[in-house]
């Protein structure tokens, strides 16, 4: 496993993937995938056959080949994401979004398009191929529950007080006590960066001096190994050897 220093928040979107901590963002541009799942459906939906046999077997290729396409696009984004934490030494945090689906249900009073396309937005697959890209390149991945998220993408990453919004800024915040206008996705990445790093911080074990009989201190730059539960818990049974 990587000793980790640091850690970075993923924020998952519709159209893109916002990737940061403090010290710098970045965009991975996923639109694409949005295009392809509207082309598809204006495929499917021109068929004229007769025959629903034949129909559901033509859609169904017509998924896959959307499904291919879309996973493309998302291995080469996490594959660049992952690259970057094991070049930096950073452990990945990323937030629990299921049930997410069933904001998107009929008799919500949102219209059937948009329903259609936030229920195939692919956040599980961007998720199952950083944490499994991650974890075979030994990075720890951080998964916070949501009450540690709540409030991640409206709360200043500066003074914390809550975000406003306002409908002429499109996915920006404004902050009236910093008098700055914010990213939102980025001011999600950055919270979820920090909100890892206290659980992170929570899980490196203290030196072991037990042995030696002399005191344990936590202080900043003691080599102690990375350890984050859940993710490689044999080091906690079988420390590794130096």
């Amino acid at each position: 496993m990587i000793e980790c220093v640091s850690t970075v928040g993923v924020d998952r979107n519709l159209r893109n993937l916002t990737v940061g901590n403090d010290d710098q963002t970045s965009h991975y541009d996923l639109s694409k995938c949005v295009r392809i799942a509207n082309t598809t459906v204006r495929s499917i939906a021109s068929f004229t056959r007769d025959d629903d046999r034949i129909r559901t077997v033509i859609s169904s290729r017509y998924g896959q080949r959307r499904t291919s396409r879309a996973g493309h696009l998302l291995h080469t984004a996490t594959n660049t994401i992952v690259a970057k934490a094991v070049h930096r030494r950073e452990a990945i945090v990323l937030e629990n979004i299921e049930g997410i689906r069933s904001l998107y249900r009929n008799g919500n009073g949102q219209g059937r398009k948009y329903r259609g396309r936030m229920n195939g937005w692919s956040f599980g697959e961007a998720q199952r191929q950083i944490e499994f890209k991650a974890r075979w390149a030994g990075l720890p991945v951080i998964r916070l529950s949501r009450c540690e998220t709540r409030g991640s993408s409206v709360t200043c990453p500066r003074c914390r007080e809550r975000l406003q919004s306002d409908k002429r800024l499109v996915r920006k915040l404004w902050c009236t006590d910093c008098r700055m206008v914010m990213d939102r996705d980025m001011v999600a990445a950055v919270n979820l960066a920090r909100r890892g790093r206290v659980r992170f911080a929570r899980s490196r074990p203290p030196i072991l001096l037990e042995a030696q009989g002399g005191a344990v201190e936590a202080m900043k730059g003691n080599p102690t190994p990375t350890v984050i539960p859940g993710v490689d818990a044999l080091k906690l049974t079988h420390p590794m050897k130096s």
